[in-house]
């Protein structure tokens, strides 16, 4: 019984065109010293993977996978890291809805946001989706010390400690937000705060209470 095929990955292929090249066998005795049939050794040889002009290298993948509409492929991923900048939360739905929207003002009229496409979009850019939790992406805590040692100080000493009142707004939110998100797999952290409906609260304290 014939032994079953491997499927060579990017990686073992780079691999073998080094090897080869840093030999001085014939594609014929090279592809036999390595137990690989030779019209396979001169397919690989030919198609060059992972060239320097290739535009998906993943060196674990078993084919090249390009995207059909690479424009609207890069406008998204665009759309996606500014989304995170801003801290705002990014549904499945609503990556569908913008894709669809770049598809339309790039003219890819045939594009179609289906679900497959937007996970081959994930794996392509190492995206997935994550529970929003926590408020660190809320400030900038570098500059927190500084404004209560300097600035809150400086403003503490011109009123008695009778006048001095802290109010602070506190919303509880319901159905505004999705509660998941899209982030790189490495790190994600981002604020979970909404939920299905919204309201606010305003709560009131006196220094010397």
């Amino acid at each position: 019984m014939a032994s079953k095929r491997k499927n060579l990955s990017f990686a073992e292929k780079n691999e073998l065109i080094e090897k080869f090249q840093n030999s001085n066998l014939s594609k014929a005795a090279f592809a036999k010293a390595n137990s690989i049939p030779r019209t396979t050794f001169n397919n690989i040889l030919a198609a060059k993977l992972c060239s320097s002009n290739a535009q998906i290298c993943d060196q674990e993948r078993k084919r090249q996978r390009l995207s059909p509409y690479e424009n609207v492929d890069k406008a998204l991923l665009s759309w996606i890291k500014y989304a995170r900048s801003q801290n705002a939360p990014i549904s499945w739905n609503v990556l569908k809805e913008k894709s669809l929207e770049f598809a339309i003002e790039l003219g890819e009229t045939s594009f179609v946001a289906s679900n497959g496409w937007l996970q081959r979009f994930n794996s392509r850019h190492n995206l997935s989706f994550k529970k929003l939790c926590g408020e660190a992406a809320d400030f900038d805590s570098s500059s927190l010390k500084e404004w209560k040692d300097v600035v809150l100080r400086d403003i503490l000493e011109r009123y008695e400690s009778a006048n001095v009142f802290n109010v602070d707004e506190c919303g509880l939110f319901y159905r505004i937000l999705p509660d998941r998100t899209v982030g790189n797999l490495v790190y994600l952290n981002i604020l979970n705060k909404c939920n299905e409906y919204g309201c606010t609260y305003v709560c009131v304290l006196y220094l010397d209470w």
